[in-house]
């Protein structure tokens, strides 16, 4: 079923249509939601919350495209929101793999890889909250520029001075530790691809 069938059904009330969406979207909406709860329970609160917004703010979805950036939009706005009326702290969801699939790993590899993995979260956990939200979308979501600019509702110049001020941050942190030698995380294919 196409996305804007699915938005002009769920506008006529269809609720059939409502129950596709959580199946289509629930994943993304949760993982949105728990990146920025860090709680099971507050994340599912928060994608229950969300899908029982739909009805009532379809009609702010100006492009029936971006659907999945507007729910994770959403997902984060009712996230926080939930945060601040149970005083909570935000903390970072668990870091997918770094290294490529193909690379074969040791023992010793593989304890240095989650050594890293968890130094660099406690570093992502220590930044502001618009500082992780954009590296979380993307590296985490894999998101453009444009997605990300699209899902927070801010300038794409805003997201790449995030992204920017983010990585050095993180960046000044770790590497003064003399770890992180065999690959840089800290380089952006897209940026890569401009030069």
């Amino acid at each position: 079923m196409k996305t804007e069938t699915i938005v002009s059904k769920i506008k006529s009330g269809d609720t059939q249509a409502l129950r596709f969406v959580y199946e289509l979207f629930y994943k993304p909406v949760y993982q949105a939601a728990y990146y920025i709860t860090n709680d099971t329970g507050l994340a599912e609160d928060t994608v229950h919350e969300v899908f029982l917004k739909i009805q009532y703010k379809i009609n702010q979805l100006e492009d029936p495209f971006k659907l999945e950036a507007w729910l994770c939009r959403m997902a984060t706005n009712t996230a926080r929101d939930i945060i601040r009326h149970r005083s909570r702290s935000t903390l970072f969801a668990e870091a997918r793999g770094i290294y490529s699939d193909n690379q074969l790993f040791s023992p010793d590899t593989i304890l240095l890889e989650n050594e890293e993995k968890q130094a660099i979260k406690q570093q992502i956990d220590g930044l502001q909250l618009e500082h992780r939200q954009v590296i979380y979308l993307k590296y985490y979501r894999e998101m453009s520029y444009e997605e990300i600019s699209t899902a927070l509702g801010i300038p794409v110049g805003t997201v790449k001075s995030r992204l920017f001020h983010a990585r050095q941050e993180i960046k000044k942190l770790i590497e003064p530790k003399g770890s992180f030698k065999r690959r840089s995380i800290f380089i952006d294919p897209e940026e890569v691809k401009q030069s």
